[in-house]
């Protein structure tokens, strides 16, 4: 498919992604600053594209980011860490469990923060006004395989009605004019995602003629989203490149910036310390007695740079490691001191 010229009232930003409108919900994914809550893995529908990891797909599980969510304390410490300015309530389908939902968007809306919804449910004015009374401020509908665009409308509406910004939110998978004439026609937004080759949708997609970039997108997927782009007055295209090098990348350094001031902080939103290990007991009282700040990790003690050189002669194993600032710890780099 050829490259097709885009409106000029388009707006180009970071990793080949541009708009001719944002929703706040785009504003603070676009700073790093929005928590992604995927409130659970179940869902009525098996899109061929879903790019839902294996350790959440059919499954009742809840993430804050990448933290397993066992109660609410573990959501707000995620909220905490990162500075988190709004919440993406996500799925699986979010309003499969409902009361799950309105609990969350009670508990930011409380905390002032702005909270979106992805759902492919044409939800009723019963469902709408609960969301609404509870706080949220956007919902983005995605009809499954973009079928049947037309049952969300009167949603759309509802949702307008009761002061809930709205609109769809798809995959550049194909154009449809279905979808196109529903957004114009009631001043509502579209969200274009680039699609994305993922673990588990990437035979599927191979399958279905699809080809992988540079950046795992899907070639030809941006072409169908700058089709919409000029028969859309309220748009916007994120591509693949952009969730990685600016939504992701600013999401790591806001949370980075909130660890101790003793890890170094790159670029790249990762970290750079030293890590300690041995017995544990000693280290403790040896960093204790000298004054070294630390933070204890399950493999021994995270500490500067620095402090790793007084901590050299000792018998400990010391290392250089580079992380991310995640819950999970993901170590990318280790360097063994000897």
């Amino acid at each position: 498919m050829g490259k097709k010229e885009i409106s000029g009232d388009m707006r180009r930003i970071e990793g080949g992604s541009y708009y001719s409108y944002l929703t706040e919900g785009c504003k603070l994914c676009r700073k790093g600053a929005k928590l992604v809550l995927f409130v659970t893995g179940i869902c009525k529908h098996n899109c061929y594209y879903c790019p839902i990891s294996e350790e959440k797909r059919g499954k009742d599980v809840i993430f804050a980011n990448e933290r397993i969510v066992k109660d609410l304390d573990d959501v707000v410490d995620e909220a905490l860490s990162m500075d988190a300015e709004g919440v993406a309530v996500t799925g699986g389908e979010p309003l499969l469990k409902l009361g799950r939902v309105l609990e969350f968007i009670e508990l930011f809306s409380h905390a002032d923060m702005h909270i979106h919804l992805y759902t492919s449910v044409n939800a009723k004015e019963n469902v709408i006004s609960k969301l609404a009374e509870k706080g949220l401020d956007e919902l983005r509908f995605h009809p499954p395989e973009l079928r049947n665009a037309s049952i969300y409308e009167d949603a759309l509406k509802t949702a307008l009605k009761h002061g809930i910004e709205a609109g769809f939110e798809i995959p550049a998978i194909e154009f449809k004019e279905d979808i196109v004439d529903i957004v114009n026609k009631n001043d509502t937004f579209l969200n274009v995602n680039e699609l994305e080759f993922s673990a588990t949708n990437s035979e599927n997609l191979l399958n279905r003629g699809w080809e992988i970039g540079d950046y795992y997108e899907a070639k030809g997927s941006r072409e169908i989203a700058d089709i919409y782009a000029n028969k859309v007055k309220k748009f916007h295209f994120c591509s693949v490149k952009f969730k990685d090098v600016a939504q992701l990348r600013r999401r790591l350094i806001r949370m980075a910036f909130n660890m101790p001031e003793f890890y170094k902080v790159t670029n790249d939103g990762t970290v750079i310390c030293g890590l300690v290990e041995g017995d544990k007991k000693l280290i403790r009282k040896v960093l204790i007695q000298n004054g070294i700040e630390f933070q204890e990790v399950e493999e021994g003690f995270e500490v500067s740079t620095d402090a790793i050189e007084s901590l050299r002669n000792m018998g400990f194993k010391i290392s250089i490691v580079e992380r991310y600032p995640t819950s999970k710890r993901i170590i990318v780099e280790k360097l063994p001191l000897e």
